[in-house]
Parts: structure tokens; C-alpha cells; sequence
């Protein structure tokens, strides 16, 4: 046997070992893209660089939020426990996560009042006294603050 074929049969196999995580996992590539893409789009329009630093934070963020999700399904399948789907709670709170971020990045690059509107339903009462302008100042200054 060729090391090629080796290869590709370890990665079969581990593929088919986490076949029911595929759909959550291709959810959360393209919610990370669209983030990624949002996030360079509102940066450009602020003026901010692109950086190594930024980039590096992008994948230990995308390697944290697999692993996470990765190590609560290996924690249900390993005890057998299927009956509480823990993985799809935290995948779920990580797709929450991504799509404030989406709509805060839209809402900066368009500050269109729709984008204003959708964070203030997904923020709820926290959001809803900003003005559009402070909000926009808020987001920005969440954002920058690290």
C-alpha cells in the first residue's frame, strides 16, 4: 500500500466517524465566511488595516468554535447519551454569536436602518433606547475594545 492510499483512508475514516456533525460543521464554515467577509468589509470602511494579528485571531476563533462543538459530541457519543444533544445547543449559541456579529458588521459598512433594527430584536430591551448613530458608536467601540 502506497502512503497516499493510507492517507486517504485514515481521513475516510474519520470522516465517516463525524458524518453527523457535517451538517453543523458546514453551517458554521459558512457563517465564519460571512463574518470573515462582513468584518473585512467594515474594517475597510472604517480605515482599519488588515493584519496578521486580525487573521490569526479569525482562525483560533474558527479552531475554537470547531474543537468546542467537536469535544461536546465526542463527550454525548462516548457516554451514549442521546437524549440531550448538548453539541446542537452550543452550535446554536456560536450561530447566535455569528449572526449579531453579520448584522453588526452590515450595519456598519451600510448603516442601514433595517441592520439597526434586527440588532435591536436580537439585543432586545439593551438596544433599544440607542439612537442609530450611538448605536453605531457602540458597535464600533465593542468591537475595537480588546
Amino acid at each position: 500500500m502506497g502512503a497516499t492510499t493510507t492517507i486517504s483512508g485514515w481521513i475516510a475514516a474519520v470522516l465517516a466517524y463525524i458524518t453527523p456533525l457535517h451538517g453543523v460543521f458546514w453551517l458554521m464554515i459558512v457563517l465564519l465566511v460571512a463574518d470573515f467577509l462582513t468584518g473585512v468589509g467594515a474594517s475597510a470602511k472604517q480605515h482599519i488595516p488588515r493584519s496578521s494579528k486580525r487573521l490569526r485571531r479569525s482562525a483560533s476563533k474558527m479552531l475554537c468554535y470547531f474543537g468546542t462543538i467537536y469535544l461536546f459530541w465526542e463527550f454525548e457519543t462516548q457516554l451514549g447519551v442521546d437524549w440531550v444533544a448538548t453539541y446542537k445547543f452550543v452550535a446554536g449559541f456560536i450561530f447566535l454569536v455569528e449572526v449579531i456579529s453579520i448584522l453588526e458588521n452590515m450595519f456598519v459598512i451600510t448603516e442601514h436602518p433595517v441592520f439597526a433594527k434586527l440588532i435591536r430584536v436580537v439585543r432586545g430591551k439593551a438596544a433599544s433606547h440607542h439612537k442609530e448613530g450611538s448605536l453605531l458608536e457602540d458597535i464600533l467601540n465593542e468591537k475595537n475594545e480588546k
